[in-house]
């Protein structure tokens, strides 16, 4: 596990970012589990989120000006079931709109991107708010012909 992760600011990327050498079924498959990672948490179908992460993933989340919280295994997937289930429970409906995906490295069995995101949240079917813009880093592996998320970053830039 990264020692003290943090919001991706610059990088490296293993290739020119208007390259055409890469595998596009690959490519779609990343960036269609990213919008199948927003949906299934924004629509509280936990079980089918926690899905897409491999059984030893990584999740980082942070807060602006704390500590970071990273949990792997069942403590992952504990937090993130309970979780959902208490914003079921309050009546919250959340938006993940993720966009601005970048690939920084693709092989045929691992990728690393960046992308950006706005939160959103709605209560009841009012109440509409932004509550914070997103900076997101994934890592993804491809299983069994399955491409999952082996580690992932979640922070936001602010906090309301």
């Amino acid at each position: 596990m990264d020692p003290d992760p943090g919001p991706l600011e610059s990088y490296e990327s293993s290739f020119p970012a208007g390259t055409t050498k890469f595998n596009a079924e690959d490519r779609l498959a990343i960036i269609n589990v990213i919008g199948t990672y927003s949906f299934t948490y924004d629509n509280y179908q936990i079980d089918k989120w926690l899905k897409l992460f491999t059984d030893k993933a990584v999740f980082a989340a942070g807060v602006v000006g704390q500590k970071p919280l990273v949990q792997t295994g069942e403590e992952f997937r504990t937090f993130w079931k309970k979780r959902g289930a208490e914003f079921k429970k309050s009546g919250n409906k959340r938006r993940h709109l993720i966009s601005n995906i970048v690939f920084l490295d693709q092989t045929d069995k691992t990728a690393h991107i960046s992308a950006v995101g706005l939160l959103m949240n709605s209560k009841k079917g009012a109440d509409v708010s932004v509550r914070t813009p997103l900076n997101y880093e994934g890592w993804f592996v491809k299983v069994d012909g399955v491409w999952l998320i082996e580690k992932w970053h979640d922070f936001p830039d602010a906090m309301p």
